[in-house]
């Protein structure tokens, strides 16, 4: 079996705040912050797939702190499960003030990707954790699978019930 160390392919990036970002509340408008943790943590599953991915879920999220005008965000995002054609990836997101250098926590998520191709199927890898967070993250994967695969029903009688009106 092939070793992955997650670590070695964390995808990060750092963001300025900008006034077009924010909201009526000068805060980083909540659907800009959305894109970022869904458009390029998708990378890690092309890249491990080498084929196009689409988002399917994106749970766990929670947001923590504002960011401000004069805030910088980090995103960090790795990889903490696989599945047969899904790619689970961690996203967290990390403040800085501008001005004082006080740093703060923003956002969690977990975001779920599959590889469109129905024919692929990801190889064995043993993934690897090098910190303490990457190894919890890693060792709780299943447990988030079954919650998922719980919510399932109730899932399917909302959308049951859900009209186009």
């Amino acid at each position: 079996m092939t070793k992955y160390n997650i670590h070695d392919h964390r995808i990060i990036t750092t963001h300025r705040i900008l006034n077009r970002d924010l909201n009526e509340h000068q805060t980083l408008f909540g659907g800009r912050l959305l894109e970022i943790v869904d458009a390029e943590p998708s990378i890690i599953a092309s890249h491990l797939s080498l084929r196009k991915v689409a988002t399917v879920g994106m749970e766990d999220i929670h947001f923590y702190h504002p960011f401000g005008l004069h805030d910088a965000l980090t995103m960090t995002a790795y990889l903490t499960g696989l599945g047969n054609r899904s790619a689970e990836v961690f996203v967290k997101v990390t403040g800085q003030s501008l001005e004082t250098g006080e740093r703060f926590l923003g956002y969690t998520g977990f975001n779920t990707y599959v590889v469109v191709d129905k024919n692929f199927s990801f190889p064995a890898f043993e993934l690897i954790g090098e910190t303490d967070e990457e190894r919890y993250l890693l060792s709780t994967y299943q447990e988030r699978v079954a919650k998922r695969k719980l919510a399932r029903p109730e899932n399917q009688a909302l959308l049951d019930h859900i009209s186009l009106d």
